[in-house]
């Protein structure tokens, strides 16, 4: 037996288009470890929404669902149980651990830890990452608290959100900062912790962005 022979089993939507040497519905080590044991189990579907589009190498666990009009670039690995909203893109090289929760039309780069929860339209270049306070217990040992990311929230390339504490929504974690500490809503973050609300925010670049979260939004 191979790990081939416990892929769980594929949905795909209209129009999906899968580049090359893409491997959908690995499964997960639970269950490679069953099959070692003569213990046998299907697998949970991958579901690929319609129009969504998976370029070169992407790989994508068993029990994950992509939303319509997805984009996955090239080598970009999506673990088991993952839920991720219409129109997202997850970008070139994205390491998304399992069971993580990504909202609609987000963008998600770099490294993002096991159960994270980014929201809607937020944008994630950094690291999201466990404490990995209790190495002793073993990896399997302990489930520590992931981060949360809210809507509309821009975590830049470089840097780093650690534990579980959550970014509130539209705010701005610059490139390169350390976050420990939650975030309220509509605050730049710099540096390691250093927190500003956007409206002292003195700097030009950020200027548009800011402007565009708080302009009136329309009655619905």
């Amino acid at each position: 037996m191979t790990p081939r022979d416990l892929h769980g089993p594929i949905r795909l939507g209209d129009d999906v288009i899968i580049g090359e040497h893409c491997v959908l519905g690995c499964p997960k080590e639970t269950r490679l470890r069953e099959a070692q044991r003569g213990r046998w189990s299907a697998g949970t579907p991958v579901v690929i929404g319609d129009r969504s589009l998976l370029f070169n190498q992407v790989i994508i666990q068993e029990g994950t669902a992509l939303g319509m009009e997805c984009v996955v670039e090239d080598r970009a690995r999506i673990g088991y149980g993952c839920v991720i909203g219409d129109r997202t893109r997850v970008v070139h090289g994205a390491y998304i651990c399992d069971r993580v929760t990504i909202g609609a039309d987000a963008c998600v780069a770099g490294f993002v830890c096991d159960a994270t929860v980014i929201g809607d339209r937020a944008t994630v270049m950094g690291e999201l990452v466990h404490e990995y306070t209790s190495p002793h217990l073993g990896w399997w040992g302990v489930d520590e608290e992931p981060p949360v990311v809210e809507a509309d929230s821009v975590v830049g390339f470089g840097a780093r959100v650690v534990g579980g504490v959550r970014i509130g929504p539209r705010s701005y974690v610059a490139a390169g900062a350390v976050v420990t500490k939650n975030v309220p809503s509509e605050h730049v973050v710099t540096g390691v912790n250093v927190h500003t609300p956007i409206g002292e925010w003195p700097g030009k670049r950020l200027s548009a962005l800011i402007e565009h979260w708080t302009a009136p939004r329309p009655m619905r």
